[in-house]
């Protein structure tokens, strides 16, 4: 059941912040006119306009496993491949947006949400279990000019929210079972872009964050390739890994239980700028 409970949550990590400015910047610059040797993409970009916005749908496919209970008696360790994952989904949605100024400063937001769905026999009966789950991560960043490569810094929180029904079916009684989890998460974390050429460029991201707050600790990391398809739009290809550990509610109440949860896999994501 505590599975089933994070099911929703845990699918939905934040996505890597889209990585087109550079290599766009630069198809752009060698289509208008002739680059000084002092030019980067950055300055280019502070010169053309105040405010760069990005747009970012992205595809996650994930394999989740972790484990419930630590080192208590009835400990569970769990699995959800994809497959599984793709059989409970209704339906959702993932997206980025960015706005960055020309100082340097930007603010970047993320929101998922997804309609999951699983059901069986208990023997005696029927029961189904549907999840309700988002994550909104909202962020500011600050670049660091390194030429035509570069460094963004970046905190602010990652905002996880589920909620839960199990609806028990059985002859002559039924009843639902409602509960869910929230918490939020301070993180703190950079995002690198290294040029290998004038479309493509290797991007590697990762973040650490909890604290203790309502996590004990909670890390992500992302490495890929960004391939710029003209001035305007690119396309991302990465791996993606999330691991989180904090106590979490147990389905129906009582005291909360650790949870050890790791969510990892392939990602695609389109940016468009504007």
């Amino acid at each position: 059941m505590i599975a089933l409970h994070l099911l929703g949550a845990s699918v939905l990590a934040a996505a890597p912040l889209p990585a087109d400015e550079i290599a766009s910047n630069e198809v752009a610059a060698s289509e208008q006119r002739e680059t000084r040797p002092e030019d980067t993409p950055s300055r280019r970009e502070n010169r053309e306009k105040d405010f760069t916005f990005i747009l970012s749908p992205y595809v996650w496919m994930p394999v989740v496993a972790g484990k419930v209970g630590g080192t208590e008696p009835g400990a569970l360790d769990f699995t959800i491949d994809t497959g599984d994952l793709l059989e409970a989904f209704n339906f959702g949605g993932l997206i980025h947006g960015e706005v960055r100024h020309k100082s340097g400063w930007g603010v970047a937001v993320d929101y998922m949400f997804a309609d999951l769905s699983t059901g069986g026999s208990i023997g005696i009966g029927d029961l189904t279990t549907t999840v309700d789950a988002s994550i909104l991560e909202v962020t500011v960043l600050r670049r660091v000019d390194l030429g035509d490569n570069a460094l963004d810094l970046y905190g602010g929180i990652r905002r996880w929210d589920s909620d839960v029904v199990v609806d028990v079916d059985i002859p002559v009684i039924g009843f639902d079972i409602l509960t869910g989890d929230t918490w939020t998460d301070p993180i703190v974390g950079a995002r690198y872009q290294h040029r290998l050429s004038r479309k493509w460029q290797v991007l590697v991201q990762g973040d650490i964050g909890g604290f203790g707050a309502d996590s004990d600790f909670t890390w992500h990391a992302v490495a890929g390739v960004d391939y710029t398809l003209s001035q305007r739009a690119s396309v991302q290809l990465v791996y993606k890994r999330l691991s989180v550990e904090r106590q979490s509610p147990r389905i129906g109440g009582g005291a909360p239980v650790d949870l050890d949860l790791t969510v990892q896999g392939p990602l695609i994501g389109f940016a468009y700028r504007f």
